[in-house]
């Protein structure tokens, strides 16, 4: 008897606000409308750990009334210059996310313990980051082997795809290799090292890439893109990326 593939999952799109880093939270709301795009991962320059929780509530509601969730916070550097583990997460709660992406020290243990105690408390899933070339997690080898240090489910990886490109990585393998570790995805492309490209138009098979997601890992989380090429005009990339989403998809 053939084996059957798995009926390929359906997924949300969503974008990563640092897209959106020329922009007040009501600009980028109104520039996502009508783009597909359904949630938000936020980040510093939305909202940040010192924000009052009154002005932190409000970039909630102001996108809760424009139809997007919440999905997760970051990229945040954790360490002994980074900023404070528990207030950090308090706002990813506040804001109704489920994950903070993120990176640390690989061999900075007591981070990496603290950062799992509170986000436990929260009920939070904790993804680090890859980053590129001479970055703290440049291939998948490096968050491997921190997530099998931590050995803690909670503990995961956010699979950036254009810079796993950029490191010389298959971002196909990469989640293959993960598996189910892979707790968020930000849907990234580059034509060559240097050059962004939006999703779906350089290196990256966007049919494929979703194959491989519903066949080797249990993301639930959308694909979030993130493209930092223009950030003044980002909608039409955002558009696009999201296009070539609902094109594999259906």
């Amino acid at each position: 008897m053939t084996a059957q593939s798995p009926e390929r999952r359906d997924y949300d799109v969503g974008v990563q606000s640092f897209t959106y880093r020329e922009f007040d939270v009501p600009e980028m709301c109104e520039a996502i409308a009508g783009t597909g795009v359904s949630a938000v991962e936020l980040c510093h320059e939305h909202v940040r750990p010192a924000d009052s929780e009154d002005d932190v509530d409000a970039v909630r509601e102001t996108l809760a009334e424009a139809g997007l969730d919440v999905c997760g916070y970051g990229v945040v550097a954790f360490g002994e210059d980074g900023p404070p583990v528990r207030e950090t997460l308090a706002l990813v709660d506040r804001l109704g996310g489920d994950y903070c992406s993120l990176e640390f020290p690989p061999d900075d243990t007591a981070t990496r313990d603290r950062l799992l105690s509170v986000a436990a408390e929260f009920d939070l899933q904790l993804a680090v980051h890859n980053h590129g070339p001479g970055a703290t997690y440049e291939t998948v080898d490096d968050v491997v082997a921190v997530l099998d240090a931590a050995g803690d489910p909670r503990l995961g990886a956010c699979v950036d795809t254009g810079h796993y490109f950029r490191s010389g990585e298959d971002p196909d393998a990469v989640l293959s290799r993960l598996g189910d570790r892979v707790l968020a995805l930000h849907l990234k492309d580059f034509l060559d090292a240097d050059t962004e490209a939006v999703p779906g138009e350089g290196q990256l098979d966007v049919p494929a890439l979703i194959e491989t997601l519903t066949a080797e890992t249990s993301l639930s989380q959308p694909l979030v893109v993130e493209y930092e090429a223009d950030p003044d005009d980002p909608t039409p990339a955002v558009e696009r990326a999201t296009e070539a989403v609902r094109d594999a998809l259906r």
